[in-house]
């Protein structure tokens, strides 16, 4: 099976879902074992989103030895998670200052900036975190936060530079989303560029469930209703084995069925549409329910 997020990419429905990304931080040489001990309990916690225990566990390693970097670090994140961005921003920020970390510590800061709404701090910190070491999947989220402002042309521009130096299917995705994002149904120009993106985008992930389904939306507004119906019922087909094989944590899927309330709505399966959402809500209840048993 592919990589999930070639079903999930790139929009997730649950907030916190898209704070998943971990970093793995090296130990550091020579800093206090027990304050190490309390580093790695925390580590333990965070990835099974025991939020509260992680923050008590690198709390007490920065007890122990307040200039270790990677507790600051990591507590950010858990801090993240938990919705507090301003306490993980000021965590990521120690980190800055011990100077450890810095590319990492300021994309993560970024991404604390642009959930508060703080666009411009946000992109700083992005831009910040590219000059110290380049990141396609950072320089994505620098364009996503212009793209938010309003700000097309560098949106654009930092697209096109990913997709020079790095082209990947995501990146083909993002950019013709873009494309599609500003377009009109009478703008046959921009309707191009997006088709063109997401033909990349398929043709180097054959198995992207999204991009199919925002092909077949650039296919309905160009009133190539075949094209549409193909690209939506392939789309389909992709989640519907994804969800029937998955095997991990089936909280997971909740995106998958949202989409598929969506594109059933566009095949006008009202039913099942209906079905749908009532299994993503059943799930998402789960989800939260199963997070608050773990604090």
């Amino acid at each position: 099976m592919r990589p999930l997020i070639y079903i999930m990419t790139p929009v997730l429905v649950i907030t916190i879902l898209l704070a998943s990304r971990f970093v793995t931080w090296d130990a550091i040489k020579g800093e206090n074992p027990e304050a190490q001990a309390y580093v790695q309990k925390g580590t333990l916690s965070l990835r099974t989103w025991k939020i509260p225990q992680a923050i008590a566990a690198f709390t007490q390693a920065i007890e122990i030895e307040p200039r270790y970097a990677e507790a600051y670090a990591k507590r950010g994140l858990a801090h993240y998670r938990a919705g507090d961005y301003k306490t993980a921003i000021a965590d990521y920020t120690r980190t800055l200052e011990l100077k450890r970390y810095q590319a990492d510590a300021y994309a993560s800061r970024g991404d604390a900036y642009r959930a508060l709404d703080d666009a411009a701090r946000a992109i700083a910190d992005y831009t910040a975190s590219l000059k110290k070491r380049w990141s396609a999947r950072v320089m994505r989220r620098r364009a996503e936060t212009y793209f938010e402002q309003g700000d097309t042309q560098n949106a654009l521009a930092d697209y096109d530079t990913v997709i020079k130096r790095q082209p990947s299917a995501v990146t083909y995705y993002a950019r013709g989303n873009t494309h599609l994002q500003l377009s009109t149904q009478s703008d046959k120009d921009r309707l191009k560029l997006a088709l063109a993106d997401m033909d990349q985008a398929i043709a180097l992930e054959p198995r992207f469930a999204r991009a199919y389904m925002s092909r077949g939306l650039i296919h309905e507004y160009s009133a190539a209703d075949t094209s549409a119906t193909a690209d939506y019922t392939h789309a389909l087909a992709l989640l519907t084995e994804t969800i029937q094989t998955w095997q991990g944590d089936p909280n997971a899927l909740i995106q998958a069925h949202y989409w598929r309330a969506l594109i059933y709505q566009k095949l006008g399966e009202v039913a099942k549409v209906e079905k749908e959402i009532h299994e993503a809500n059943r799930r998402v209840f789960s989800f939260f329910v199963e997070k608050l048993q773990k604090m």
